[in-house]
């Protein structure tokens, strides 16, 4: 009962955290929008009519962090979360060799399941739009590939699962794994990042450290920021080869990496500290109802 209660009330403050996540985006987005609103008539960061892309990717940059730095502040205020928590430390030895080809070879079969589930469904994929060159692309690429793979792994891998370590390693994945993946607003995008989440969540508690997860980030964020860039600006040929490399030989080369590890006994479960099951942290009605939330929130989006 007491591993149970600790579960519950760890699960809330997470759902609490990613509810105050969205909210601050959400308020930030809204008030910075109503501000270049009034600088210049009829622009938000929606339709940035007459604001420069530099002031627009400095904008979007200032509510990443806001996102992430508020409620993270506020967790370590108001519960029991420690700085020593977030593993701001330097990692147990790790294998980037291994580690690295397996995890973009999850999200690249993800991202396949994902291109074929909107396909079945009929869901039509939006393609964002880079600029060309100089200062706008690099602060698109700050925002796009480094500012997630910091904040996102600090605040989810770190806060989050740091809140959820004590009630075993299993619910402190899966528990801001979900999340996580729910608060990307897009059943497609979930999916991946869902993935992504777990392994990243798992190799935070297997080396200690949430500094290789921001490094595995990172390398699939630039990977998604080439692919992107070659879509929109190198020949059509070019652009679908390098794609289908990616999304081919990852996967490939992550399942053989995976079946010669097994071969040598490598488990997953090795490491990882025991505790409540996983589907405990659904005992908080906090965290089931922000789930549900979510759910339905990402749906009325889609439509």
């Amino acid at each position: 009962m007491a591993r149970t209660r600790g579960v519950r009330g760890a699960a809330s403050w997470c759902a609490i955290a990613a509810l105050l996540y969205l909210l601050v985006r959400s308020v930030l987005y809204a008030g910075i929008s109503a501000a270049l609103g009034l600088v210049q008539t009829g622009a938000s960061l929606s339709k940035p009519i007459g604001i420069s892309d530099v002031t627009v990717g400095l904008l979007q940059l200032l509510i990443g962090l806001g996102a992430i730095l508020i409620p993270l502040w506020a967790m370590l205020r108001f519960t029991r979360l420690q700085p020593a928590d977030l593993r701001i430390v330097l990692p147990a030895p790790w294998s980037p060799a291994f580690c690295l080809p397996v995890f973009l070879g999850l999200a690249n079969i993800a991202n396949l399941a994902g291109a074929l589930l909107s396909h079945l469904l009929g869901i039509e994929n939006t393609t964002s739009i880079l600029p060309s060159d100089g200062a706008e692309l690099f602060l698109q690429f700050v925002v796009l590939c480094v500012l997630p793979a910091i904040t996102e792994e600090l605040f989810f891998r770190g806060a989050l699962q740091g809140l959820l370590r004590p009630c075993g390693s299993a619910a402190a994945i899966f528990g801001p794994a979900l999340l996580f993946a729910l608060l990307h607003l897009d059943p497609i995008q979930g999916l991946t990042a869902l993935v992504c989440a777990v392994f990243l969540g798992w190799l935070a508690e297997r080396s200690g450290s949430i500094l290789p997860g921001m490094l595995l980030h990172f390398v699939n964020n630039c990977i998604a920021f080439f692919n992107l860039y070659l879509r929109l600006y190198a020949p059509n040929d070019l652009s679908f080869a390098i794609e289908l490399f990616v999304l081919l030989f990852f996967p490939l080369f992550g399942l053989w990496l995976l079946y010669h590890a097994r071969q040598q006994g490598f488990r997953f479960s090795a490491g990882l500290r025991p505790g409540v099951d996983v589907l405990d942290v659904f005992t908080s009605p906090a965290y089931t109802v922000t789930v549900v939330f979510l759910l339905l929130y990402t749906v009325f989006l889609s439509h």
